[in-house]
């Protein structure tokens, strides 16, 4: 058995067989606006989701966009839904399906007074149900992180 695996990945390093993996089903792109914001003002996260030809998104579980914590970052949320964000939906077969366009969708923030000054992240993760063109479906996740610098407003009070 150990031979078989051994000479599988040597099959696939040999002709360049890749095996799909689960980042591959969507494109995400993720930026940030102004890319410097000052402590104690707001920034604005775009985020553009492109699934890749033959894959199709549910909006049934519908699909989630996770923040990891960042104490120098406020959003209003911990997480949005598609839903919130107002991706449009097609309906094929009694089942509805994210449309997505080439709008990016803001989620505006807000870099908190107290905040450390320098580069920072933004890290979190859309969580999504792939459906193929067989109709099976994979409820999977794929993580983005985007940075920008944070300076010293010095019209702050101390």
């Amino acid at each position: 058995m150990r031979k078989i695996i051994i000479l599988f990945f040597i099959l696939i390093v040999i002709n360049g067989i890749s095996i799909p993996s689960q980042e591959e089903l969507v494109k995400i792109e993720v930026k940030i606006s102004p890319t410097s914001i000052k402590q104690g003002e707001e920034g604005e996260l775009s985020l553009k989701i492109t699934p890749v030809p033959g894959i199709r998104i549910s909006s049934n579980p519908d699909v989630r966009i996770n923040f990891e914590q960042n104490d120098n970052l406020q959003f209003s949320k911990t997480f949005f839904t598609g839903s919130e964000l107002e991706f449009k939906t097609i309906k094929e077969k009694n089942v509805i399906f994210y449309q997505f366009d080439d709008k990016e969708k803001p989620i505006r923030f807000k870099v908190k007074e107290s905040s450390l000054l320098g580069k920072q992240r933004i890290k979190g993760e859309v969580v999504y149900t792939a459906v193929f063109e067989d109709n099976w479906s994979v409820k999977t996740f794929q993580k983005f992180n985007v940075s920008f610098f944070s300076r010293r407003n010095r019209n702050l009070k101390k």
